[in-house]
């Protein structure tokens, strides 16, 4: 930990660059989420708090390990196959679908399933329906599909792919490192949806 804590900046950087360069190694996943994860390297300043110093610590533990290094490389792949998906099941989104969609659609996530669970409603109940429903036809819109069935189990697979707490985590202490404005977690919510769809 205290040799972790005096890494010089590049140091800090390569540790984080070889991590996502083995991540997407020989995949062909969607460009931009290497090129963020690549640009969003810890960034320390002349005189970190002790709150940033125990972040860059974590995220350098996080990083080497290896079934966190699984997990985000089954992620990469999993957004690869989606790529070159033509099932009509799901697969990429409809080609118009920016990422400004992608973020309405992750705010509505937030706000209703939050919401939801907050409120401590089952995710299995009748009174869960109307939002799983709402939420499933966002995103059937932003995939250009029909909501049903083999939509639902599909969503709910690329949910069960990609809402991981510690990836969330790893974005949470890149932001304590580099000053950015902290996010809610939202992790929780996704997992709500994704019983609702199993229900």
């Amino acid at each position: 930990m205290y040799d972790l804590a005096r890494l010089g900046a590049e140091q800090r950087r390569s540790i984080v660059t070889d991590f996502v360069d083995e991540v997407f190694d020989g995949l062909d996943a969607e460009p931009g989420i290497a090129a963020r994860m690549r640009a969003a390297t810890p960034e320390l300043p002349d005189d970190p708090t002790t709150e940033q110093i125990e972040a860059w610590i974590e995220l350098a533990e996080l990083v080497r390990d290896e079934g966190f290094r699984r997990r985000i490389r089954a992620m990469a792949q999993r957004s690869a196959e989606d790529r070159g998906a033509d099932d009509g099941g799901g697969g990429a989104p409809a080609p118009g679908a920016g990422r400004d969609a992608h973020g309405r659609a992750a705010a509505a996530v937030a706000e209703r399933a939050g919401a939801a669970l907050a409120a401590g409603i089952d995710p299995s109940s009748d009174e869960a329906r109307p939002v799983v429903d709402e939420l499933a036809a966002v995103f059937a819109q932003l995939h250009e599909r029909s909501d049903g069935p083999q939509f639902r189990a599909w969503l709910a697979d690329a949910i069960e792919a990609f809402a991981d707490r510690r990836a969330e985590r790893y974005w949470t202490l890149l932001a304590i490192m580099n000053g950015w404005p902290r996010r809610p977690p939202s992790t929780p919510a996704w997992e709500w949806l994704l019983a609702g769809l199993r229900a």
